[in-house]
């Protein structure tokens, strides 16, 4: 019993790894095409999942990327383009 009990835990910690990773690859789609409404919906997912990963660190690194998605949302910059290195 202990054993199953184990390999339901261990199949979770997975899922929320395979989670977390498709989330931060999706974030970064976003970032990187300005798609700032999809950063903020995507962070607030990712948090949670940083979160029920037990990664606090993560977690209050994504929540601060989500308050600069949505500033990015209240104060566009029209007309700045951002050159690429």
């Amino acid at each position: 019993m202990a054993s199953q009990k184990r390999k339901e835990m261990e199949g979770m910690a997975l899922s929320v790894n395979a989670t977390v990773e498709a989330l931060i690859d999706a974030v970064n789609v976003y970032l990187e095409a300005g798609n700032w409404p999809q950063v903020v919906d995507l962070t607030a997912a990712l948090y949670e999942a940083a979160v029920e990963q037990g990664d606090p660190q993560m977690a209050e690194l994504v929540q601060d990327l989500h308050w600069i998605a949505n500033d990015a949302l209240a104060h566009p910059l029209n007309g700045v383009m951002v050159v690429q290195p």
